[in-house]
């Protein structure tokens, strides 16, 4: 397996508390994400996955250490996208639109903006539907649009809490080879939240764990079987090991 240098995102004894509570629901945890890489962190609901991914948005604040490449986050930025389960496009707008809209906002040249948008709608495979209203497509469809938004931006880091949870299984399977493909094209990095233990297994390059008591990251596991199709699997000594690598997650979730 490649091994990651180049820090992009820095956690360190990071606790974080929500305003007007004194209870911390992230305690001392610390991790890495490293440039190009997909970073997935899984644990049970309430475990306080997702409390993380807002900090790192920018969202909440926290204590501790918590950068991105050497400077401290302190709020929400271009830097940082963000994609959630339910895809908060604008519905009045066309997809193309939509795609664009980030780039609008800050005034890049619309020769530029046509141009990235083309690219983008191509990536995901909807250039026939750009001029369509987001509110007639898919939930697949809509997410595909959600991250090519957040793309458009050529944010470094990608921030995914549970992008494919409300997808039907088939979708989901084809919206993980997608996020691999933007993965491997756009060079950026991903931090993904997700509770689905083979979608962990098929996207990471390391698997982050969370229980439901420590309030924080216990073990960051290396991953040797991404972009393994795991519906697809032929060989069954593979399948073994890689049924035995979920077993360790599941133990370490459990304890």
């Amino acid at each position: 397996m490649e091994e990651f240098k180049m820090e992009l995102i820095q956690a360190d004894n990071l606790s974080i508390k929500y305003p007007n509570s004194d209870v911390p629901v992230i305690v001392n945890t610390s991790f890495n994400v490293a440039k190009n890489e997909i970073f997935v962190l899984v644990g049970p609901s309430g475990c306080g996955k997702s409390t993380i991914l807002q900090a790192i948005a920018g969202f909440i604040s926290s204590d501790g250490v918590l950068k991105m490449n050497g400077e401290t986050i302190t709020g929400p930025d271009w830097q940082r996208g963000v994609v959630f389960q339910n895809s908060s496009l604008y519905p009045w707008l066309t997809v193309k639109d939509n795609v664009g809209f980030g780039l609008k906002v800050r005034k890049f040249p619309q020769k530029k903006i046509d141009s990235r948008v083309r690219y983008l709608l191509d990536l995901i495979g909807l250039s026939d539907q750009s001029q369509t209203k987001t509110f007639e497509l898919s939930g697949g469809m809509r997410q595909r649009v959600a991250i090519a938004r957040v793309l458009a931006n050529n944010s470094p880091l990608l921030l995914m809490d549970e992008p494919f949870g409300a997808l039907d299984a088939f979708t989901r399977a084809k919206m993980q080879g997608l996020i691999l493909d933007i993965w491997r094209k756009e060079k950026t990095s991903i931090f993904m939240i997700t509770h689905d233990l083979n979608e962990a297994i098929r996207c990471g390059n390391r698997i982050a764990i969370m229980n439901s008591h420590d309030k924080r990251i216990v073990k960051i596991m290396d991953n040797p079987f991404q972009d393994t199709d795991l519906e697809e699997i032929s060989d069954f000594e593979l399948e073994r090991k890689i049924d035995g690598f979920r077993k360790d997650i599941l133990k370490i979730i459990n304890q």
